[in-house]
């Protein structure tokens, strides 16, 4: 996971990037990444697509704004660390899908993806600040969540999972 966190620290770094939210497409545009937008079926939120010349992430626009970040910033942690599997069609394609599946924690791929895509959307060192701030002000974890979700253009559980992933909160237990 350090090693997710540092490169997505990097990548934010080498880029200019030091605030939320961040601009996730941009940086695909930076790293030679074209995005698609296009209306896709309710159980596929995106894919990666490269032929060893170019690459394009697939995302599916029917989906709302903060998933299809999150759907950004997913395929390009795969991008940046996976090769993903050969389709032949009339060419050779390497191809990641984001789908359903893709959120379950079942595949370490997607795992490491999904971690990449929170630590781009939501660094470390982004969140520490802020969550400083909170702190200090004594707000309710339920109000950060609110703040910093809305202000990282991000869903409300991807927030829950991050600031609990960085031990700003505690899980709920019943």
């Amino acid at each position: 996971m350090a090693k997710i966190e540092e490169q997505a620290r990097q990548l934010l770094e080498s880029n200019g990037i030091n605030r939320a939210p961040v601009p996730v497409e941009e940086i695909a545009k930076a790293l030679g990444i074209e995005v698609k937008y296009s209306p896709g079926r309710p159980d596929v939120s995106g894919a990666l697509v490269r032929d060893g010349r170019s690459a394009f992430i697939a995302v599916n626009s029917a989906q709302h704004e903060n998933r299809q970040r999150f759907t950004i910033a997913h395929e390009i942690g795969h991008f940046l660390r996976h090769k993903g599997t050969r389709l032949h069609f009339d060419e050779d394609f390497s191809v990641n899908f984001r789908d359903a599946l893709s959120s379950e924690a079942k595949d370490s791929v997607e795992i490491e993806a999904n971690q990449f895509a929170a630590s781009l959307l939501m660094p470390r060192h982004f969140i520490r600040k802020d969550m400083t701030r909170f702190i200090s002000d004594g707000s309710d974890p339920e109000d950060a969540i609110e703040s910093l979700r809305i202000k990282y253009k991000v869903s409300k559980r991807a927030m829950e999972f991050r600031l609990l992933n960085l031990g700003y909160i505690s899980p709920v237990t019943e």
